[in-house]
């Protein structure tokens, strides 16, 4: 089944660049376009921290569905999350 690396969603599953292409990035993973688009040019680390300040709604379905998990996105979620 297609779903989204980030928070689990099934809707509208595409393509997107893990580090973004315009930064040189080739790795890509499945993103819903939600994420994708509001995501955008920025880095991870960049996008979860604007996420955690701007969007608590997505910040909270990807933390959600991220926790427990052991993969290298949900390090950095975990990452963010402890920041103060």
């Amino acid at each position: 089944m297609r779903k989204c690396k980030y928070c689990g969603s099934t809707r509208h599953v595409e393509k997107e660049h893990v580090q973004p292409k315009s930064k040189g990035g080739r790795k890509t993973v499945k993103a819903c376009r939600r994420c994708n688009r509001s995501k955008s040019n920025k880095g991870l680390m960049e996008w979860f921290r604007w996420l955690k300040k701007n969007d608590l709604y997505r910040w909270r379905r990807i933390k959600n569905y991220n926790y427990r998990k052991k993969n290298a996105i949900a390090k950095k979620i975990q990452k963010v999350r402890d920041e103060g």
